[in-house]
């Protein structure tokens, strides 16, 4: 939203009941400020937060700040503190494309072959991926010419490694008397289709094939807010949340 309204003020508001633990919340825009109300606590005695206000890097502590109350005398008087520990925490996430291609580090031989890349993926369960750049490239034999140039189902093991499927049949790729991979080597997508609901369910239950749509992958702005602004179960709050549409910084002010 902010990204479309550049230089606009955007608001928004939320009401929720707390659970008393820890909770990310996400927004619509890129927020200047947040403030959170706990209006179950605004007439509360010493150690109340009734409000509890976060600024996007505004300062050098915590990036926020609380009312306390200080008197024993319900909501009588108050003073603010840095949110130091168990505050708010930015958990956005970047926008993009996930990445449909990976360098190959390394390829067992062993019954299911298991193929490692050398940086971090975003392939899912079930994915076509192609096989290039192994065996005889000219100077150097990278081995495993068994896989190269092929398409394979692919199992996820974890962020950068995969076991091999056939395409046609399920069955595990027995890698076992394939020749030994020495270096080299590339994985891709083959239809470059990532996205959080791809591939369906049952990739081949309809025919012919259709796969799901690229999605680019959006921004999220979000804030993990901790217990010390959640207050207890049970308590009532109203969320404030501002983009400023400029905020111009004048510098130190001298006389």
């Amino acid at each position: 939203m902010s990204d479309l309204f550049l230089d606009q003020t955007c608001t928004e508001s939320y009401q929720f009941i707390s659970a008393g633990t820890a909770h990310t919340f996400s927004f619509n825009f890129q927020p200047d400020k947040v403030t959170f109300y706990n209006l179950t606590q605004w007439k509360a005695t010493a150690a109340g937060l009734p409000i509890s206000v976060w600024f996007r890097d505004q300062t050098t502590a915590a990036h926020a700040f609380q009312e306390r109350v200080i008197d024993s005398s319900a909501g009588a008087s108050f003073n603010f503190s840095d949110t130091a520990t168990n505050g708010f925490t930015v958990a956005d996430t970047d926008a993009g494309v996930p990445s449909f291609r990976a360098l190959i580090s390394g390829v067992t031989q062993a019954d299911p072959c298991v193929i490692t890349t050398s940086t971090a993926n975003d392939f899912q369960n079930d994915q076509i991926v192609r096989i290039t750049d192994l065996g005889d490239v000219g100077v150097t034999n990278r081995g495993m010419e068994e896989l190269n140039n092929n398409r394979y189902r692919i199992v996820v093991i974890n962020t950068t490694s995969f076991s091999l499927k056939d395409v046609i049949t399920d069955d595990p790729i027995d890698s076992t008397a394939f020749t030994a991979w020495v270096s080299g080597g590339r994985c891709d997508i083959e239809t470059r289709v990532i996205s959080l609901n791809n591939p369906q369910v049952s990739p081949y239950a309809v025919t012919p094939y259709i796969p799901n749509p690229f999605v680019y992958d959006p921004a999220t702005y979000s804030l993990l807010v901790g217990t010390s602004v959640m207050g207890a179960d049970s308590d009532v709050f109203m969320i404030e949340v501002l983009k400023y549409g400029n905020v111009t910084d004048l510098g130190d002010l001298l006389v």
